[in-house]
């Protein structure tokens, strides 16, 4: 009797936990970072608990299991499994803006006449595109690791704190008026500073769309922009990298938004280029 009587409070405990548990879709603007802030759980936990190895990938749509608070702590503690840059033939890498095999193969310490044959290109000269996962051979894992690894000159993240889990690759994705967005949008309050990237020439970029908005002629060579700001602290002239800018919030097209900063690239000041993995570097 006893045994009966414990299993089937064990029943009802299992079932209240099981109640307890909700789901939420992924809506435009939202991180897994945010998420797990709004229902006070540890981010590992809601990355365990719906199986994400790659938080950073996530899109809107996503229904997502939101654990209750005794689960959360029981997934935080579990390992999730992870994909790995390494295959079978080697490693892997994602084409960068500005990237020639010639350059990945001299980088990676490797032949172009490898790449060609694991990827089964055409020629030397093939085109490859942004974003496109290359097969690397064995001996490019040192390299292809130390190629990704940060550097002292490096751009800062324009977002002071945001994390690479603070924004998502909305790069491309269509926006009324037959456009297409340019670039990433990177999610913080209202008042957190923005940061000059790199050092160089700022002038103002003020409109309807844009709100209070920005260029930046880096001396880097390449063009930045940020739009959709609070405030601004530096109007034109020169500015150094992680010099204050302005602040995050969403004025101009953004009023009906959550607050961010939208971010675009330019290299050498031609067209925009997804800066999705630069600001995967960039943000921690």
């Amino acid at each position: 009797m006893r045994s009966a009587r414990l299993l089937a409070i064990i029943v009802v405990l299992a079932f209240a936990g099981s109640a307890a548990s909700s789901t939420y879709t992924l809506k435009w603007g939202d991180t897994l970072g945010r998420v797990a802030q709004r229902y006070q759980i540890p981010l590992a936990a809601l990355t365990a608990t719906n199986h994400i190895a790659k938080p950073d990938k996530v899109r809107e749509g996503l229904t997502l299991e939101i654990p209750d608070k005794a689960a959360a702590q029981v997934a935080a503690a579990k390992p999730i499994s992870t994909a790995t840059d390494t295959t079978a033939d080697g490693v892997s890498y994602t084409v960068k803006a500005g990237d020639t095999l010639s350059s990945i193969a001299s980088r990676s310490g490797v032949s172009v006449a490898d790449i060609v044959s694991l990827n089964g290109l055409k020629s030397a000269d093939a085109l490859i595109r942004e974003g496109r996962e290359l097969k690397l051979p064995p001996s490019a894992n040192a390299a292809a690791a130390a190629a990704t690894a940060p550097t002292p000159d490096q751009p800062l993240c324009p977002v002071q704190g945001a994390g690479k889990f603070d924004f998502s690759n909305s790069f491309g994705a269509a926006r009324e008026g037959n456009r297409h967005h340019q670039g990433n949008d990177i999610f913080a309050k209202v008042g957190t500073p923005v940061l000059a990237p790199v050092s160089g020439t700022i002038r103002p970029a003020d409109g309807s769309r844009a709100g209070i908005a920005w260029y930046l002629a880096g001396d880097d060579g390449t063009t930045y922009y940020g739009a959709h700001m609070s405030s601004r602290t530096i109007a034109n002239g020169r500015v150094t990298k992680g010099q204050v800018i302005g602040a995050v919030g969403n004025t101009g097209n953004a009023s009906t938004t959550p607050s961010h900063l939208h971010f675009e690239v330019h290299p050498h000041g031609g067209d925009a280029v997804d800066p999705f993995r630069m600001l995967q570097a960039w943000c921690h």
